[in-house]
């Protein structure tokens, strides 16, 4: 019990945290990653800069942007692990080849997925998605490294045996 209420959660903010942390490096040091986000912010930032002056009440324009930065964390950093690990609950998979490898997978499918497109992708999408699944694969190795690799053991074989037993 005390797995699902206080391992799994600490594993899963850990995980969190170390894939964030992942993508922004990624994000400054890898020179495709680092003109894709810079333009995104600048763009970005631009026009957020333009709605807020141009409107009369700027509080749901910022209240908006919070939100839609909200769930592309969500999406992209939150949801991979979050699911592999509640599947893995399930299906009692155990491996740190799954726990990397489906959130990895997951979070570099989840802009294909969004973008609903049967057109292939130009090398720089798929340069995007390689950091993706990197960034989802930290995620699930940090999951499985806390919370996943001794769940094997149940609690009857932790449990110390006597010697007439």
């Amino acid at each position: 019990m005390v797995r699902y209420l206080l391992l799994l959660p600490f594993a899963l903010l850990i995980a969190i945290g170390a894939s964030s942390l992942f993508l922004m490096i990624a994000s400054v040091v890898d020179p495709v990653m680092a003109v894709l986000t810079g333009d995104t912010l600048l763009v970005g930032f631009q026009a957020f800069v333009d709605e807020v002056f141009s409107a009369e009440d700027p509080g749901p324009i910022v209240r908006s942007a919070f939100e839609t930065v909200g769930r592309i964390v969500f999406t992209l950093l939150v949801f991979p692990p979050l699911l592999v690990t509640l599947i893995s609950e399930v299906i009692r998979a155990r491996s740190a080849l799954w726990y990397a490898g489906a959130t990895g997978a997951l979070t570099a499918a989840i802009p294909w997925i969004l973008r609903g497109s049967a057109r292939g992708g130009s090398p720089a999408e798929l340069h995007v998605s390689l950091v993706l699944f990197l960034t989802g694969a930290v995620a699930g190795l940090i999951v499985w490294a806390i919370a996943g690799r001794d769940s094997r053991r149940s609690p009857a074989s932790t449990l110390p045996t006597s010697p007439g037993s």
